[in-house]
């Protein structure tokens, strides 16, 4: 398998912490970049629709900042995710805008992964598959619900789609609403697990889903995020929580 050279990779089958940074001032993201780091987390995630809302910043400001987070950084990976509002994003940016911030994101060679959404429109979605095929970036292809669990076929279907469009990581987060709902997706999320040499991340949101977070190495997946100063998607649990379960079942 031809894997292009990044910072930090998230592993296949392997356990990784992300913590997400919602800050929306410039002082306050450095100052959680720190704090994240001081936690111990393997990634830290900018979810960028978080930050100064109603601002655009120019490619350069994008790639500064960018550049500032990273030295604080001395071994975690950065993933870059500028959330559309159809998916979880907190305000309704443009798609315009959003694209012009990402590929500054996939330029400042700062960036280990973008997470795009596999339902972007293709005027969103090409020029930064473009823009992946010459860079060290990697894809993080990812697909939300929230609010329900979708069908076996239907999550397989999703996951092999991801994984044609050229994702390098294939995400996907549902909500169950039921022990079946996680069943069945950590079931889906197995199979698939099986046939494919991608890693994976597959969450079940809410208080149902915690065991996708505590142990998703278990579950088919890798990367789980933890909540930092805040939460981003329901069911979070914060990193000493996930650290400290994680001992109690033998999983560290």
């Amino acid at each position: 398998m031809n894997i292009k050279k990044v910072h930090k990779l998230i592993k296949k089958n392997t356990f990784s912490a992300c913590i997400p940074l919602i800050s929306n001032s410039r002082d306050e993201l450095l100052s959680d970049v720190e704090m994240g780091v001081a936690n111990g987390c393997d990634f830290l995630e900018w979810r960028r629709d978080h930050f100064m809302p109603g601002v655009t910043l120019t490619t350069g400001e994008e790639i500064e900042l960018l550049k500032e987070i990273k030295t604080r950084m001395p071994n975690q990976g950065l993933i870059y995710t500028y959330r559309s509002h159809r998916e979880g994003g907190v305000f309704e940016t443009p798609d315009a805008i959003r694209l012009i911030a990402v590929l500054a994101a996939i330029k400042s060679n700062r960036v280990d992964y973008v997470d795009v959404e596999l339902a972007s429109e293709p005027a969103f979605l090409e020029p930064i598959k473009g823009a992946l095929k010459t860079a060290e970036t990697q894809w993080l292809v990812s697909h939300h619900n929230f609010e329900k669990t979708l069908a076996t076929a239907e999550m397989a279907a999703v996951f092999s789609a991801m994984e044609d469009a050229g994702g390098d990581v294939l995400k996907l987060a549902v909500m169950p609403h039921s022990m079946d709902d996680v069943r069945h997706l950590i079931q889906t999320t197995l199979a698939y697990n099986e046939k494919s040499e991608k890693p994976m991340i597959a969450i079940a949101m809410g208080s149902l889903g915690a065991i996708t977070r505590i142990a998703p190495d278990l579950c088919g997946g890798s990367l789980t995020y933890a909540a930092g100063a805040g939460k981003t998607a329901p069911g979070q649990l914060s990193l000493e929580e996930i650290v400290d379960l994680r001992k109690r079942m033998a999983l560290i």
